[in-house]
């Protein structure tokens, strides 16, 4: 049996729905910034532990390696990650950037590549926990919308997943079998 749905039915379900979307939109407390910090740290930590999973299972000799020209190479991926993210962050929460003097990327060994990895992870850990909860509920612009800033870290995290899928694909062009994922 199908039920008509009136004018009024349809208002009224529309400002039901409508009344909840204030409480979606609404601003993060200080308290929900703390807890952001600290889940962030939680399951940035786990990130750091997967993408020197997948580095720690690449050979040395194939760091280099990428399926075309055009493309980055393995240890490339790495580099761009910890490169694009200390700019982002650098330049939207007007911090110094530890790599801005950074040179000879491609020069490095897969232990130092894991050295880097380690030292950037922890200074976007000390970023993130050394915002002011204010910084963090600031309003700002990203992909032609506008975002709380502490949203910015879970994107920049997603750009870093994004290379990290793609080392993944160099493992297996490489005949690695890559580990299983390193879940939160």
């Amino acid at each position: 049996m199908t039920k008509k749905i009136n004018r009024q039915t349809a208002l009224r379900a529309l400002v039901g729905v409508g009344g909840t979307l204030p409480v979606l939109g609404q601003e993060r407390s200080k308290k929900e910034l703390k807890e952001f910090q600290e889940e962030f740290s939680v399951a940035w930590r786990r990130s750091l532990d997967y993408s020197l999973t997948i580095i720690g299972q690449m050979p040395e000799e194939h760091l280099d390696f990428h399926y075309t020209p055009e493309a980055m190479t393995f240890r490339g991926q790495f580099v761009h990650c910890i490169v694009f993210t200390a700019m982002q962050f650098a330049g939207r929460f007007d911090i110094p950037n530890p790599y801005d003097s950074k040179n000879d990327w491609q020069k490095l060994s897969k232990a130092q590549l894991i050295e880097e990895m380690k030292g950037f992870y922890a200074w976007v850990e000390k970023v993130v926990s050394e915002l002011p909860a204010e910084r963090l509920a600031r309003h700002e612009g990203y992909a032609g919308g506008k975002i709380q800033a502490w949203r910015f870290f879970y994107a920049m995290e997603n750009h870093i997943i994004h290379h990290r899928g793609q080392a993944i694909c160099y493992l297996r062009l490489k005949g690695v079998t890559p580990e299983g994922y390193v879940g939160w």
